[in-house]
């Protein structure tokens, strides 16, 4: 079925049947935070994994060149791809597949990194459409300081770049909030002494209060009310920095510390990371040694996701017992890999990869789509999420789609 058509079905009727077409979504009541309530933690594998050494076990697909001294195993009605020097993948699938659903054979319709990776995010080729992350965050804006915390990797805020927030490569976002900032400079600054702080504070929002009363025009009431916001958030924020460590350092379980902190606090509603983290290039981008390479990159992604998992777990919740109630876990990667091995025993950009979906008010132990004999990815019926000859191609609109549906907003 061509792609624009699977997007205008995508975008037919309402938003639960488009979340229930692509995610799952549970038709019972569960105990759970409603849609509006949700938080996402979005993590993004940089460089485009390889989905048979993890999510599809074709060990049956004569064309695909699987991994020696990998077999299938099962956790629950999921099959992975299990290896003995990867532990903390079978772990984690067997301690989480009830609220696990995995997503197989997903188009991204590009083998470009740049461009997977906005179509990955925003399911768009547009870099100024915002990705799923801030449009989730922007719906609720209101009720968070910072409505998308980037820690780490890509995100486009696109026209919303005031409810987007990255902590920065050097923790540039907490240098700022205690004031290490100023003494980074060539010529360094020094802070104003604290007891003088709260007196700047207090002008700085009696001079927006009178810009607010003398303006006149519809503009200049924008302008003012859009400061007058704005300087609210920053003295909250600035707030936060006796409570909570901005600095997320590079390994994933350090960023699932600041993300879990940041959801339980009300401060963010979405917060995307990288892996590998700040500065780790190239990722999963195996074109040489591809099963040397991958193997302790599946292992040490997993063992970061189980520390995210315990971590919702052991948190009070804001509003569901705890913060695995009320969070989902979205883990991509911008693309797959070539079914076959090239000269260099690596794989090549493949249009095709997974993806892992976590946390309340979804159909857990289930997995969608399914890779072909040609490790294409196979028509899916949108209406019940199973296997359709004449379904649509699950297209990473789709997926994106099913997000917004789940966090309470209209495709």
């Amino acid at each position: 079925m061509p792609l624009d058509l699977t997007r205008r079905r995508l975008l037919r009727g309402s938003a639960a049947a488009l979340g229930a077409a692509t995610l799952g979504l549970s038709a019972r009541p569960v105990r759970a935070a409603a849609g509006a309530n949700l938080k996402f933690i979005f993590v993004v594998a940089n460089g485009g994994w390889d989905p048979t050494r993890a999510f599809a076990p074709e060990f049956g697909n004569g064309n695909v060149d699987m991994e020696r001294q990998a077999g299938t195993s099962h956790a629950g009605n999921i099959a992975f791809v299990d290896h003995p020097q990867r532990p903390n993948v079978r772990a984690f699938f067997e301690q989480n597949y009830e609220r696990m659903l995995v997503l197989n054979g997903i188009q991204v319709r590009s083998i470009a990194h740049d461009i997977c990776t906005t179509i990955a995010l925003t399911g768009t080729t547009s870099t100024t459409a915002p990705d799923w992350a801030t449009l989730i965050a922007v719906a609720e804006s209101e009720q968070h300081t910072l409505p998308h915390l980037v820690l780490s990797g890509p995100s486009y805020a696109g026209p919303y770049g005031p409810y987007v927030a990255r902590t920065g490569e050097s923790s540039q976002l907490e240098g700022l909030l205690n004031g290490e900032l100023l003494m980074w400079s060539d010529t360094p600054i020094s802070q104003i002494p604290g007891a003088m702080q709260g007196a700047v504070d207090t002008y700085l929002r009696q001079r927006a209060a009178a810009f607010d009363a003398q303006v006149r025009s519809a503009q200049a009431q924008e302008l003012a009310g859009a400061y007058g916001q704005a300087l609210d958030r920053a003295i909250e924020l600035k707030n936060h920095r006796y409570v909570m460590d901005f600095s997320s350092g590079s390994t994933l379980g350090d960023q699932c510390a600041v993300a879990v902190d940041a959801l339980t606090m009300g401060l963010s509603r979405c917060v995307t990371m990288a892996f590998p983290g700040k500065n780790q290039r190239p990722g999963f981008d195996t074109h040489v040694t591809n099963d040397q390479d991958q193997l302790p990159l599946w292992e040490e992604l997993f063992d970061g996701l189980s520390q995210l998992m315990a971590m919702l777990q052991t948190t009070p919740g804001r509003t569901g017992a705890t913060m695995a109630d009320e969070t989902v876990v979205v883990v991509l990667s911008e693309m797959g890999r070539t079914p076959q091995l090239n000269d260099k025993q690596g794989k090549d950009h493949w249009p095709y990869t997974s993806a892992m979906i976590l946390g309340p008010n979804i159909t857990g132990n289930r997995v969608i789509g399914a890779y072909d004999g040609a490790y294409y990815g196979k028509y899916v019926d949108l209406g019940t999420g199973e296997l359709h000859s004449e379904g649509a191609v699950l297209s990473i609109d789709s997926v994106g789609g099913g997000l917004l549906a789940l966090a309470g907003i209209d495709p």
